[in-house]
């Protein structure tokens, strides 16, 4: 008899009958294991270059020698806060727009002011009467 209040105990608390037998295994197999997961490190990202009115100046300069047409023209540059002013003598309208369209190319440039004479020499610089 003791035995019988034994069974009916544990049954009732779910550890012998058929559902305490079968909702463990089953309860085990209804859950994946948790996924590992490795987290690899990754690089900082390359640092933004700092534009500033000298390395600004310095590119516009190096990419006018770059250019034949401009490379002995009579120009100055000046840069403040991003903003070029081109000053000087170029032989021609079409030289004068390249060097501009040159200089607001340049990265880090903001505007591009022009004060570009043409050469009285040239053919297309206007003439006084």
């Amino acid at each position: 008899m003791r035995w019988m209040g034994c069974m009916r105990f544990l049954a009732a608390v779910g550890l012998v009958g058929g559902f305490g037998l079968t909702a463990g295994p089953a309860l085990a197999e209804a859950q994946p294991p948790a996924p590992v997961v490795t987290v690899e490190p990754t690089a900082p990202p390359p640092p933004q270059r700092v534009f500033t009115d000298a390395s600004i100046t310095a590119d516009v300069k190096a990419r006018l020698d770059a250019s034949q047409m401009l490379r002995h023209a009579d120009i100055d540059i000046v840069t403040a806060a991003g903003v070029v002013t081109l000053v000087g003598v170029v032989p021609s309208d079409f030289a004068r727009a390249q060097a501009v369209e040159l200089a607001k190319s340049t990265p880090g440039v903001v505007r591009v002011d022009n004060m570009l004479r043409l050469n009285v020499a040239s053919p297309e610089a206007p003439s006084q009467n």
